[in-house]
């Protein structure tokens, strides 16, 4: 920005001198709001008027909000850009640069501060200081140089000293909170508001939307489709009283995001170097918060990608090609066919050995034969099975586990920038060691009895051969948005107990098509070519699935294709592995 002098510039025009150019710099918003600016400015005009040396029209200089702690004003601050435009030879030799006082160049310490000067000497700028007045050309005798190298002495020691006070205050205000649950000054979460009594207090409306949600987050949608789900209820985001012109003022994906990683949501308060303490009222319980935590970092690791309109597949991800090991993907069928489900090798030619599935039938058959997934329960709600409970409980110990994992990176990289820390935070490290491992131990167990109850239980359970509601306003039929929910809660509960599923279609018209274009014998080429016609349809008899459970398991579906209720043969377990491997 340039700012220009109204009475030193007047008479420029007429001036072939050198000009003098104003740095102003302050650290902070709550400076900008006072009188730095004017203060500074004021200084620099009267000089140039006292001095008859105009204020320079082109390059008047300001680091607003740009600590010189650590040198930002001359890595990317108007300052580093003057003293590069002087190495250059762009500012004429014997320019002024008048600055408050030498700590706004700079706040290292004694040795940059001098290096910076020096710098601007080489380059043949006089420093003027205009709070004492002094000036200090290039050729100053050493007293002028040392008075420097004091002042920067000085200007260190007091930032340094400051922000030892700052941090004791900060670290004394949060010990007080904690301890008297009386809130410290500044924004609360959104859905919290400070009493009369100065603690934290529930919005009730508010807290509804957080708790809202959660459960939306806990049915399986992804961040995009709780935005959408809020703004098209016509929910409105929280301090909107708050927010600045231009802000959106609807529901972003950011929003979303900050409310579930929010530790504030089970009661936490965790402000940065200070002890964490519940001291807010909570929305959600902790074991609620890691299960979501669970569940998004798995929907972003296997469910990234379009959903439709009604959570088009289930399998995102997880469904996988036995021959190529890519993901299988839904198409687009052509009016009046059926909505294939496709290996993404053979649709970019790399895979020539799989046949495209139904994917309708493939679902239909997976939920009749895989019971583990609780179709009843989700559908209609209710208290669901010890499976079901298995299946929460892991999810949370999962989302637990990420929290003290990424602890525990904290931990290492403070190691890594500062190895004095060593010694006082390895106890914790140990600490964080032992709990994933008891975690780890617990979620193996769990595991253990699900996949016990698993095999307890008939592949074939009728109970499972249920569907989907359809879309309608009649008996048993729901909205397309509560078909989405289903969906999205049914491909969570999938993705928490399912390690992979390969499925395996030989597309034996093509291999029959290539063994006669092969041969030249007239009489195999007329064979090949009526096998692959014949093998086009009835390749469905060597359709197979494997489903891998989480906790090893695993059990192997040759699906009746035309019955999706129906299956030729359901192999659990090692068998299922022996067959695979065959």
């Amino acid at each position: 920005m340039n700012f220009h002098a109204t009475k030193a510039t007047a008479t420029i025009d007429s001036y072939s001198g050198p000009v003098a150019y104003s740095y102003i710099r302050w650290s902070t918003a709550i400076q900008a709001d006072g009188d730095s600016y004017r203060r500074q400015f004021g200084l620099a005009e009267r000089w140039s008027e006292q001095n008859a040396i105009p204020l320079a029209t082109d390059m008047n200089m300001l680091d607003a909000g740009v600590s010189a702690f650590k040198g930002r004003n001359l890595e990317s601050g108007a300052l580093g850009a003057f003293l590069q435009a002087a190495r250059d030879g762009k500012i004429e030799r014997g320019s002024y640069l008048l600055v408050e006082s030498i700590d706004r160049i700079s706040r290292e310490g004694m040795f940059p501060t001098a290096a910076i000067v020096q710098e601007l000497w080489k380059a043949g700028i006089i420093i003027v200081t205009l709070s004492d007045n002094r000036t200090y050309q290039p050729d100053c005798n050493d007293m002028d140089a040392l008075m420097i190298v004091l002042t920067a002495m000085r200007a260190r020691e007091e930032s340094v000293t400051k922000g030892k006070r700052i941090k004791a205050s900060y670290i004394r205000r949060n010990a007080h909170a904690a301890a008297t649950g009386e809130v410290v000054s500044g924004n609360l979460p959104g859905w919290l508001f400070k009493g009369e009594d100065r603690k934290a207090h529930l919005n009730p409306q508010k807290a509804a939307i957080v708790e809202r949600i959660f459960d939306l987050s806990l049915a399986g949608c992804g961040l995009p489709k709780i935005a959408m789900t809020l703004n098209d209820a016509g929910v409105k985001p929280f301090a909107m009283d708050k927010r600045r012109k231009g802000r959106a003022e609807y529901w972003t994906i950011a929003n979303v995001a900050y409310i579930l990683n929010s530790k504030a949501t089970y009661g936490l308060y965790a402000p940065p170097k200070s002890e964490a303490s519940m001291m807010f009222p909570p929305v959600i319980t902790i074991e609620t918060f890691n299960r979501a935590q669970a569940g998004m970092a798995n929907r972003f690791k296997f469910g990234k990608g379009r959903k439709g309109k009604c959570y088009s597949n289930l399998f995102g991800s997880i469904a996988k090609c036995h021959y190529c090991k890519e993901p299988m993907t839904i198409r687009n069928p052509k009016k009046g066919r059926a909505t294939q489900f496709y290996c993404k090798g053979s649709l970019t030619g790399n895979c020539q050995e799989s046949a495209p599935w139904n994917y309708e039938r493939f679902e239909a058959s997976f939920l009749a034969f895989v019971s583990e997934i609780d179709l009843l329960n989700i559908v209609h709600g209710g208290i669901g099975s010890r499976q079901d409970s298995i299946t929460q409980e892991i999810q949370q110990l999962e989302g637990e586990r990420l929290g003290v994992q990424k602890d525990q990176q904290n931990l290492i990289g403070m190691i890594r920038e500062n190895e004095i820390l060593k010694e006082t935070l390895t106890p914790d490290m140990v600490k964080n060691a032992y709990r994933l491992k008891a975690i780890s131990d617990k979620i193996q167990a769990l595991e253990i009895e699900r996949n016990k109850i698993q095999s307890e239980r008939e592949a074939s359970h009728e109970d499972n051969r249920l569907w989907f509601p359809k879309v309608g306003t009649g008996p048993g039929e729901v909205s397309g948005e509560e078909l989405y929910k289903l969906r999205a809660k049914a491909a969570e509960h999938i993705r928490t107990i399912v390690e992979r599923i390969e499925l395996d279609r030989p597309h034996l018209g093509k291999r029959y098509r290539k063994a006669a274009d092969e041969t030249s014998d007239p009489v195999m080429k007329a064979h090949w070519l009526e096998q692959a016609k014949i093998r086009t349809f009835l390749w469905d008899n060597d359709s197979k699935y494997v489903v891998h459970f989480k906790g090893g398991a695993s059990r192997m579906v040759y699906p009746n294709n035309f019955d999706a209720s129906k299956a030729k043969a359901v192999v659990n377990t090692e068998r299922a592995k022996e067959l695979e491997n065959a």
